[in-house]
């Protein structure tokens, strides 16, 4: 009886020290987030806001949708990866404000392995946006 206690004792203080023994290396991955900036567009419709960041989004990623029906709020992912997943992500939103309006970019990417990193890919968005905007 004595024994098997023994055994059970070693055996757990062998997985404590395996469980927390991994918790010192480093993880493969990162999951790298970002909000961009924000800007203020004076006279323009915030349907020019829409025109630019489905552009912008195209551009940079890949099959740009309005969530939900007049939104102002846009998103696109990556091209997909070997698994059909996908390491970077965006968003834009286009809010009214008189006769101007505020757009906001978010962005995440997974590093690696995702070339760029999250900050990276709403500097990206925001040029690509700023070129398409009217």
């Amino acid at each position: 009886m004595t024994r098997i206690s023994r055994c059970r004792v070693t055996l757990l203080a062998v997985g404590l020290i395996a469980a927390f023994g991994s918790l010192a290396t480093r993880a493969p991955a990162a999951l790298d987030m970002n909000v961009g900036v924000s800007k203020v567009v004076q006279n323009q419709p915030v349907s020019a806001c829409d025109s630019s960041a489905k552009t912008a989004l195209n551009a940079v990623l890949q099959n740009a949708v309005e969530l939900g029906g007049d939104t102002g709020e846009w998103i696109a992912f990556g091209a997909p990866d070997s698994a059909n997943g996908s390491t970077a992500a965006a968003a834009i939103n286009c809010y009214p404000l008189g006769g101007a309006y505020v757009v906001t970019f978010t962005c995440a990417a997974q590093v690696p392995p995702s070339a760029d990193s999250a900050a990276a890919l709403c500097t990206k968005l925001s040029a690509a946006f700023d070129s398409g905007a009217r």
